[in-house]
């Protein structure tokens, strides 16, 4: 049984591995650093460039020659200079291309001989940031102490939904919406409306989750008269939520007034849907006001991180209903921290896709799994069972692979966008995989240019370069296939700046005809090494599935199996299935 102790063991034993990894990290030589993605060098400051962002942060512009890094947009950063670990405390703001990085400083932390830090090469490693002081205690002291409180806990007693006058919901679903929905997504949004205390949807690539969750959201506000706090594992997946909301709401606003929607977090954070004057249409707010929104009567959806609910961003937020998006990437504590703050909890994700990220191998099991998969038994969930998105031999190929062949495609046959000769680039050979002898470990070359050569088939054959992307296990190749494209003098620079490659975990949630997955690791002790990360069977879920028609998978598959096959059978499974053609 999950008890307090539990949820303040786990925050300590991140925290505390989080500092051991990040102390032994400095402790290696730079290029050891830059090796593990942990690190960037020759890093110069630009003299010229110095704003403040929306929040009084002061911000600053770095350029380098090359970045392998695996940072995040919000990551604490350290910029310094090489033999010294004093420097400048900052945050990952954004990307500008492959070669400029744009930071925030809080301005008391601002260094008073900044002049000291120009015209010299610096280094960019990842700070050491500790949330127990700032968050987690708060957290921690809001938490019942009461046995009975734990016994009865939704987490420890994952029991039948409450589902009461599933009648009335169903007559409600049909009153206001009069589309016509698979049996699987009725379920799902009748059985979620009618539930008073939770309720699980699990949502494969492309099942159309986030559309049922927006028809979710909105009869809770216009049936139920509910205030909404939407929390997820990241920004994106609650930006994605917010903006499918918006988008329910937007066409009846003459019928129906647009409830609040809003956005708590940082203004680069920000969900980015635009009118066609650029103006944002989801409001962002740093700081809510929390006194207001919990006193008022009125309807609404908030979308806020659960950090922030314990900050002062958001503290002492409450709801009728939480909705937590992408629950599969969750940890416990996590959905904790928005579960007590609701009467009922809507719980939408997919175990099968990206796990939850957790840095103590110390954590006990029970407290590794997601928040969904550790609360999903037989009767408690709807499985969205029909992907929109892949055709079929291409839902064939993922479903077999990662969900025991429960999922069907929407689509019959193939795509027909390009039928030829050539296999490669024809939609009725929906998965192609490709050998390449290559060495590499975090990037090849040799795999990079045949993915180049490959989109300018693709483009000769009349795919659009917006429905093409390359996916890869490290930034590092994907900037060798960027740069692989701005080299190319047979692709014109309109489709350069539709192209994208990128790693699995900035796609998910998006989708393109087209999808090439670079394997990349090709070295016998690196794919040792770094099996778990490269084959998990969640990342490549993900990717594969990214595709709508067309899935290309390019890798040294001999040195793959000799090295990492035992341990992956999904790997052979891969290779073999009935629907691929080899190339």
């Amino acid at each position: 049984m999950i008890k307090k102790e539990d949820i303040s063991n786990f925050f300590n034993l991140e925290a505390e591995a989080a500092k051991k990894s990040w102390e032994a990290l400095m402790k290696l030589p730079i290029n050891d650093r830059i090796r593990k993605r942990k690190a960037i060098k020759d890093v110069f400051l630009d003299r010229g460039y110095r704003e403040m962002s929306d929040e009084n942060f002061v911000l600053l512009k770095v350029s380098m020659g090359l970045n392998l890094a695996d940072f995040k947009e919000g990551e604490g950063l350290l910029l310094h200079k090489e033999g010294t670990s004093i420097g400048i405390k900052c945050a990952l703001n954004s990307f500008i291309g492959d070669e400029g990085i744009i930071l925030e400083v809080f301005p008391p932390k601002m260094p008073a001989n900044l002049e000291d830090y120009f015209d010299v090469p610096l280094i960019l490693d990842r700070d050491m940031v500790d949330l127990r002081d700032s968050v987690y205690y708060s957290f921690l002291s809001s938490l019942n102490n009461d046995p009975d409180f734990w016994e009865h806990c939704l987490l420890n007693d994952p029991h039948s939904p409450k589902i009461e006058d599933r009648d009335k919901s169903e007559e409600a679903l049909d009153d206001v919406f009069q589309i016509e929905l698979l049996p699987a997504q009725r379920e799902a949004i009748i059985n979620s409306l009618a539930a008073n205390d939770y309720y699980l949807i699990q949502g494969p690539p492309g099942t159309g989750k986030s559309f049922v969750l927006s028809l979710i959201i909105f009869l809770e506000i216009v049936v139920k008269f509910h205030k909404i706090v939407i929390i997820g594992p990241n920004h994106m997946a609650i930006n994605n939520t917010l903006q499918q909301v918006y988008d329910r709401f937007a066409p009846l606003k003459d019928v129906i007034p647009m409830p609040l929607v809003a956005k708590v977090g940082q203004s680069y954070n920000r969900p980015l849907l635009k009118d066609e004057e650029g103006n944002f249409l989801v409001d962002n707010v740093n700081y809510l006001n929390v006194p207001y929104v919990n006193s008022t009567e009125l309807p609404g959806v908030i979308g806020i991180t659960p950090h922030s609910l314990y900050s002062r961003r958001g503290r002492g937020l409450k709801c009728d209903t939480l909705i937590i998006d992408e629950a599969g990437q969750m940890t416990i504590p996590l959905a904790l921290m928005g579960m007590i703050k609701a009467e009922k909890v809507i719980l939408a994700g997919d175990h099968k896709q990206l796990p939850p990220i957790i840095t103590s191998e110390e954590v006990p099991d029970y407290m590794q799994k997601s928040a969904f998969e550790a609360l999903m038994t037989d009767d408690n969930y709807t499985l969205l069972d029909t992907s929109f998105r892949m055709c079929e031999p291409l839902c064939e190929y993922v479903s077999d692979l990662f969900y025991d062949s429960k999922v069907k495609a929407k689509k019959q046959g193939c795509g027909d966008m390009v039928i030829c000769a050539d296999p490669l680039y024809s939609f009725d050979k929906p998965v192609v995989i490709h050998q390449v002898e290559d060495n590499g470990c975090q990037a090849s070359d040799k795999e990079a240019e045949y993915i180049v050569n490959t989109i300018v088939g693709f483009l000769k054959e009349g795919v659009p370069a917006k429905e093409i992307a390359v996916l890869a296990p490290f930034r590092a190749q994907a900037a060798t296939i960027r740069r692989g494209f701005r080299k190319c003098k047979d692709i014109s620079e309109e489709d350069k700046s539709k192209l994208v490659a990128d790693t699995v975990d900035k796609m998910q949630g998006q989708e393109r005809e087209v999808i090439i997955y670079s394997f990349t690791a090709g070295d016998p002790d690196y794919i040792s090494e770094m099996a778990d990360f490269l084959y998990k069977p969640n990342k490549l879920n993900v990717a594969f599935s990214r595709a709508k028609s067309k899935l290309i998978i390019v890798g040294n598959f001999d040195k793959i199996l000799e090295n990492a096959g035992d341990g992956f059978p999904h790997i052979k499974g891969m290779l073999n299935h009935k629907n691929v053609t080899m190339v």
